[in-house]
């Protein structure tokens, strides 16, 4: 079994260099798009961060774990971005140029958001706490959408140098 305050203290540290590494990039992109998108990351990065301090807590104080709906409520977590949410590829037409910016930043994002999912899905099978295995369940599958996200992204890019937006990176109030 894993020890719940160290993973939850390496998921925290974890959590603030995504954090830093979407606010970096949302400021080295020139795309609008690409902005918003990185912005709504890092959003979301700052979100899992408070979970994880929440559940820190809860769990030194021996009180248990956050549930998931209080951390949805609380606006900490959203739920998964879906593959529905993306545009089809073949709407990407253009012909293909040099590299953009985004096509490095991405393919860190990808290799960081994939170990961020194996990371939680992990952690989740060390946790004794169904609360916790919940917590970490949910982690995962929210890096994993955000994993399928920045894939796409990339694939979109490759293809149109073009920054597709869903609407949750632009409708206010809306994750």
């Amino acid at each position: 079994m894993v020890d719940a305050l160290d993973a939850l203290r390496l998921g925290i540290e974890r959590e603030k260099g995504a954090h830093k590494f979407y606010s970096d990039a949302a400021q080295k992109v020139t795309n609008e798009a690409s902005r918003s998108m990185f912005n709504w990351l890092a959003g979301e990065e700052q979100g899992h961060i408070r979970v994880l301090e929440k559940a820190q807590q809860a769990v030194q104080s021996k009180k248990g774990w956050p549930g998931e709906q209080e951390c949805r409520d609380s606006g900490d977590l959203s739920q998964p971005v879906e593959k529905a949410e993306f545009p089809k590829l073949a709407e990407a037409k253009a012909e293909v140029k040099e590299d953009v910016p985004e096509m490095e930043i991405l393919s860190r994002a990808i290799a960081d958001e994939r170990d961020a999912m194996y990371f939680y899905t992990e952690l989740g099978e060390g946790i004794s706490d169904p609360e916790g295995k919940k917590m970490m369940k949910t982690l995962a599958a929210i890096e994993k959408g955000h994993l399928e996200l920045l894939e796409e992204e990339y694939e979109w890019l490759r293809r149109s140098r073009q920054t597709f937006t869903i609407h949750r990176f632009t409708l206010p109030g809306k994750s």
